[in-house]
């Protein structure tokens, strides 16, 4: 049974991953909503919920401290406007590099440190094809991510020798939470009521797999897409329009 932490934890694909992992490991839960906190420390094996701003290199350092985790699961995201470049505000664009790549940064540092000592450990990084092809609207989100996947193929080389796999997985079209914030509560009809999203368990049951597959087996990367979207662009075919 291995400890894992999983950021970004108390919904979407964090909370779809928790309760999947959950039945066979000792799970760290992270995430701002201290009541969605609260459930999760119902689920057997869920040994502790931790309430952290990611965006605050502070609470980044505490949480490692004194935690040792065999996986770490870098999930934490933000995207708080999809409004064009010039019009993004300095809040919003500090927001996004700092949870969606700095903490993932200092986490996987701090992380890796202790996984070096053990001689084994795992580090995903939640991705996007934001971050593998350009996306409208997502300039600094899709810089964000891309940053995320480079960092993990680099990391991935710098760890080859010491027995810590590197996974990345990228979904693309997902039913989440995050463009909540960005659109507001049209989000759900202008996104997913008339096309075919992963849901959440879709990608966290990908991530599943790379976690239980083989010691000497690193799961690099997934792409992982909804049917109507294709891997290496942003168009997404309506269900109207599937022949």
């Amino acid at each position: 049974m291995q400890t894992i932490m999983v950021t970004g934890a108390t919904s979407g694909l964090g909370r779809a991953l928790v309760e999947i992992l959950s039945k066979t490991n000792r799970i760290i839960c992270v995430g701002r909503n201290q009541a969605a906190l609260n459930e999760l420390a119902t689920l057997e094996n869920v040994i502790e919920t931790v309430a952290c701003d990611l965006g605050d290199p502070r609470d980044c350092r505490e949480l490692m401290a004194g935690r040792d985790v065999d996986v770490l699961v870098n999930n934490a995201g933000v995207l708080p406007s999809r409004a064009g470049f010039v019009d993004l505000s300095e809040d919003a664009i500090n927001a996004m590099v700092d949870v969606n790549f700095r903490s993932v940064v200092h986490l996987t540092q701090a992380a890796v440190r202790g996984m070096q000592e053990r001689g084994h450990g795992h580090v995903v990084f939640v991705g996007s094809s934001a971050g593998r092809f350009p996306h409208p609207g997502a300039t600094v989100y899709g810089a964000s991510k891309a940053a995320v996947s480079l960092f993990a193929d680099a990391l991935r080389i710098e760890l080859v020798d010491r027995r810590i796999r590197v996974t990345e997985v990228v979904p693309g079209r997902i039913r989440s939470n995050l463009y909540r914030e960005a659109i507001g509560n049209d989000a759900s009809g202008e996104l997913y009521d008339e096309y075919e999203p992963l849901e959440p368990q879709d990608v966290a049951e990908a991530i599943a797999y790379a976690l239980r597959a083989p010691r000497h087996v690193d799961v690099s990367r997934i792409e992982i897409m909804p049917i109507g979207q294709a891997v290496g662009g942003g168009r997404t075919v309506k269900k109207t329009e599937m022949k």
